[in-house]
């Protein structure tokens, strides 16, 4: 019998990719996703979503519903009978965490209780829980190791960083992701990679931050780091950072986009004073304990994705 994962956010960016990836390797999946929106250009956002559940459609149980509403997890966990879950849902957007303070709070913190109370009481054997390197706050170094402490500096961070004290309180398997700055084909959550693209494609004028540094991770390499955690015993009770290990300048990425399209013009403004400064993450526990191989630099990263947004004609209609 095939291993069954519960991916909630299933139908995001991560997750719509992670199901992708755990179906081609032969596990029985479901996605339970609330299909939520917090970005202004609803045409972009539903072109991506209609593209993610177009390709789960055909191999992997959609369940529809909200991590707020504790039965719905409850009707979906009895129905599906998971052996691990693979917690994703959450209000993914930094950047939005003042404007949408109440459904930060209630989906990131409220959802996840919810989402780990029914857990405990079902026949789940495991949890995987997404953090984020927010959870740092400002980097004390960098790259910086998992062993750092938790400082966030906004409510995202905030939000993910309680969370993996509620995980660590489970009295079943569990295993923590620390991901970041991660990007690929069907991101639409505002991040710096899939706006610096989604302007040059459109002909629309863009801006970097002056002197940040990210550590560019593609959906691909993330998804590698996942399915290790999810798969390897030795992940039990491990927190992982899980990225390209390798910080490079914002201001890179938009000169590479630039060799693609060489009308495409950018400002550099300073940073705001909600500014969060990260760098690389320290990757080398993943690599010790999980064989974790990170392949793709920001060049072969942005040359896939280009190819892609061809292949599927993305952009047709949206300008």
């Amino acid at each position: 019998m095939k291993k069954r994962i519960l991916v909630t956010g299933g139908e995001g960016f991560i997750g719509s990719h992670l199901i992708d990836r755990l179906i081609s390797i032969g596990f029985d999946t479901a996605s339970f996703d609330a299909h939520l929106n917090f970005i202004d250009n609803h045409r972009y956002f539903n072109r991506c979503f209609k593209l993610r559940k177009k390709h789960l459609k055909v191999s992997s149980k959609i369940y529809r519903g909200d991590i707020r509403n504790k039965e719905s997890i409850q009707r979906v966990v009895a129905d599906f009978s998971p052996e691990v879950v693979v917690h994703l849902a959450a209000l993914p957007m930094a950047r939005v965490s003042e404007k949408y303070h109440h459904d930060m709070r209630t989906i990131n913190l409220d959802g996840t209780l919810n989402v780990l109370e029914v857990f405990e009481q079902s026949q789940a054997r495991k949890i995987i829980y997404t953090s984020s390197s927010m959870a740092y706050g400002h980097f004390k170094q960098t790259p910086i190791a998992e062993n750092n402490l938790l400082t966030p500096e906004n409510l995202y961070g905030a939000t993910k960083a309680a969370g993996e004290y509620f995980v660590k309180l489970s009295k079943k398997d569990w295993v923590i992701i620390r991901p970041t700055s991660v990007y690929g084909f069907t991101d639409c959550s505002n991040r710096v990679t899939q706006l610096l693209i989604d302007t040059a494609i459109l002909k629309k004028p863009a801006w970097i931050i002056k002197g940040e540094i990210l550590d560019f991770s593609y959906i691909d390499d993330v998804v590698d780091g996942f399915i290790k955690c999810i798969t390897l015993p030795q992940a039990i009770g491990q927190t992982f950072n899980i990225s390209k290990g390798e910080g490079r300048a914002v201001s890179e990425f938009a000169k590479l986009v630039k060799v693609y399209f060489p009308k495409f013009s950018y400002q550099i403004r300073k940073a705001d004073n909600h500014q969060v400064w990260r760098g690389s993450l320290d990757i080398s526990k993943a690599k010790r304990i999980l064989g974790f191989t990170p392949k793709y630099r920001i060049e072969e990263g942005i040359q896939k994705i280009l190819e892609l947004i061809k292949e599927y004609n993305f952009y047709k209609g949206l300008n």
